[in-house]
């Protein structure tokens, strides 16, 4: 063998490894993305759960407990709304491991806690640290992964969801049993600090993307003095206000945003409604009471599988064929059964038909959730971290604005399902109508941003 085959030989092999090891790499880094939101998922799953047990110990009614909730929401959607532009400065690693221990510090209060001000303090430390790493995972992937494959793995990272509801949340409910609910918490809180040593270990530094209008002004100033014109304005444009204004001046960002609202407000208004469902009387096929907690427990087991199957799949479809056809079939699935089960409900008040409800609405839920977290980071390409972070703070307003308006005040005052499903329906009505004029095909948003670069 000549000496030039031995060198060709040589830079072969070292290629080969070059692109395992960062083949290797860049699954190292979804699989710690996707625990950053299976923890964020499984702790707050647990909390709910443990919410009859936290009562007992800490001495206050449920109706008080579930303050903490709310406490939490607030806190995530205000800080969402800070946090955006400060990862775009600083980078999208540091935001996350920060959040990651904040979140952490949290629980562990929250597992010590006596009183109910500590809970309503932890759960505000809580919103705080889910603000910060929740919105800074997203926004990484969005920029760690190649577009070709980017709803598959938004999709994995966010199906971490419903594998901590399948996995983590019985077993720490197992674990509760046996010992306590603090030692379930006690376990969320080894999790949270062993995540945010992943975080500082393998996760690779990516800063958010410069404005590139700016950039691209930079590097055509000739001499010194236009230079530093265009670093100072290029700083000014890192600033919060400037950030801010840039993703809410862009409509397809606002929209996007209105969106999320309405879609997670009718879709979590109708789950929390129908799981009621579930526990009251009725005499269909010889059913004359509700399920227990372990059955109703196994029913949302298997709408977290129908819903980590769609998601999972659909993904990856999303990648072949578009992530807009993806989004608005299964948002229009999704309208469908949670006005069609409600109303079938009304009229049998039959638990098969409940437990049907819950699984359908998980599995056409689950079809958009990859694509349209997806769809999320590429409606603002200049300004992705704080388009994210507004979206969750949308996100948490939603879950307030579908516990308070259906869950609560229709149920209450009419004690009927199918005029709850009929306003979840509005909600989708305006959603699916909002996609068709906002979501746009995947290259749409990079060919608008360069045409206004260009100009």
């Amino acid at each position: 063998m000549t000496e030039l085959e031995i060198s060709s030989e040589n830079e072969n092999t070292f290629a080969k490894e070059k692109n395992w090891k960062s083949f290797l790499k860049m699954y190292l880094v979804l699989g710690v993305l996707f625990l950053i939101m299976f923890t964020l998922r499984s702790a707050v799953t647990s909390l709910q759960m443990f919410v009859p047990y936290i009562s007992i110990t800490i001495g206050e009614p449920v109706e008080i407990i579930v303050i903490m909730f709310l406490v939490y929401s607030t806190t995530a959607a205000i800080f969402s709304l800070i946090v955006g532009p400060i990862m775009e400065r600083i980078g999208y690693k540091i935001v996350m491991y920060a959040g990651m221990f904040i979140f952490a510090v949290a629980i562990m209060l929250l597992a010590l806690a006596t009183k109910f001000w500590i809970l309503a303090f932890g759960q505000a430390i809580a919103g705080i640290g889910g603000a910060c790493f929740g919105p800074a995972a997203i926004a990484y992937a969005g920029d760690y992964f190649p577009k070709i494959k980017l709803s598959t793995a938004i999709g994995l990272i966010m199906s971490s969801f419903y594998v901590a509801t399948i996995v983590a949340v019985p077993l720490i409910a197992l674990v509760a049993e046996r010992l306590s609910w603090q030692w379930g918490l006690g376990i969320m809180t080894i999790l949270s600090f062993l995540v945010f040593i992943l975080i500082l270990l393998i996760v690779p530094r990516i800063k958010g993307k410069r404005i590139e209008s700016i950039d691209n002004n930079e590097k055509k100033a000739e001499d010194e003095e236009a230079k530093s014109e265009v670093i100072q304005n290029n700083d000014e444009a890192h600033s919060y206000f400037t950030r801010m204004k840039l993703v809410l001046q862009n409509k397809y960002a606002l929209g996007a945003f209105f969106i999320t609202l309405f879609q997670r407000g009718g879709l979590f208004g109708m789950v929390t409604l129908l799981s009621t469902w579930l526990v009251q009387k009725n005499f269909w096929n010889g059913f004359d009471a509700g399920l227990t907690k372990t059955q109703i427990g196994l029913v949302f087991l298997g709408g977290g599988v129908a819903a980590l199957t769609s998601n999972t799949i659909f993904s990856y479809v999303a990648d072949k064929i578009g992530k807009r056809k993806i989004i608005i079939s299964g948002t229009i699935l999704t309208g469908i059964s949670i006005f069609l089960f409600p109303l079938l409900g009304e009229i049998t008040r039959n638990i098969p038909l409940a437990i049907s409800g819950i699984i359908i609405v998980n599995l056409f839920g689950g079809i958009t959730m990859g694509s349209y977290n997806a769809f999320i980071t590429q409606v603002a390409p200049q300004s992705k971290g704080t388009a994210v972070a507004i979206n969750n703070a949308f996100g948490q307003i939603s879950l307030l604005m579908a516990n308070a308006l259906i869950a609560t005040f229709v149920w209450n005052l009419s004690k009927n399902f199918a005029y709850c499903g009929l306003v979840a329906l509005g909600f989708y009505i305006i959603t699916v109508t909002l996609m068709f004029i906002f979501v746009k095909p995947d290259d749409f948003f990079e060919q608008l941003n360069s045409a206004k670069n260009s100009s």
